[in-house]
């Protein structure tokens, strides 16, 4: 029998394992896109720190609420989700904040699970890296179309530009 994704709330507990996922997951999809000091400047245990402050509720509304996503135990992936921060939200409309799932559990379905945990079918929003293909298809797949919104970030000292993905309720509601 074939071992079951799961998923479930994070607890602080699970900081550290966030944390690599983060990291790592981060490598495995920015490779070519975001510069390589960049990406190897990136530490699990700052990561952890700042996890295990969002997740103990010390940062107030910056990591929504959090889920992860396990097989076999071991944490593959998280998704966190919450208000809208945009200056221009539409009242009510959720925002997935981060969805990250390691490499070797691509299209396993755990994203989708991650996804449908933190957001359900309701009215959301979400920025993505404007050249990442494989993500923009995972959300097109869920009903997310870009709106033309489009922002520079700045990573590390490296401008990043993404686009805005909206989705809409099913029946308009």
């Amino acid at each position: 029998m074939t071992e079951q994704y799961t998923v479930r709330r994070a607890r602080a507990a699970d900081a550290t394992a966030i944390a690599a996922v983060h990291v790592t997951s981060w490598r495995e999809a920015y490779a070519g896109r975001i510069p390589d000091e960049v990406l190897d400047g990136m530490d699990v245990a700052e990561r952890a720190a700042i996890w295990r402050r969002l997740l103990a509720g010390e940062v107030p509304g910056e990591a929504g609420a959090v889920w992860v996503a396990e097989l076999a135990g071991d944490v593959i992936g998280f998704a966190s989700a919450g208000r809208c921060r945009d200056d221009d939200a539409i009242p009510g409309r959720r925002e997935l904040y981060a969805i990250y799932v390691l490499e070797a559990d691509y299209g396993t379905g755990a994203g989708d699970l991650l996804l449908d945990a933190a957001l359900g079918d309701e009215a959301a929003s979400l920025w993505v890296l404007e050249d990442n293909p494989r993500a923009r298809a995972f959300y097109r797949r869920h009903g997310f179309v870009a709106d033309g919104a489009v922002k520079t970030q700045t990573v590390d000292g490296v401008p990043i530009r993404e686009v805005r993905l909206v989705r809409t309720p099913p029946h308009g509601t």
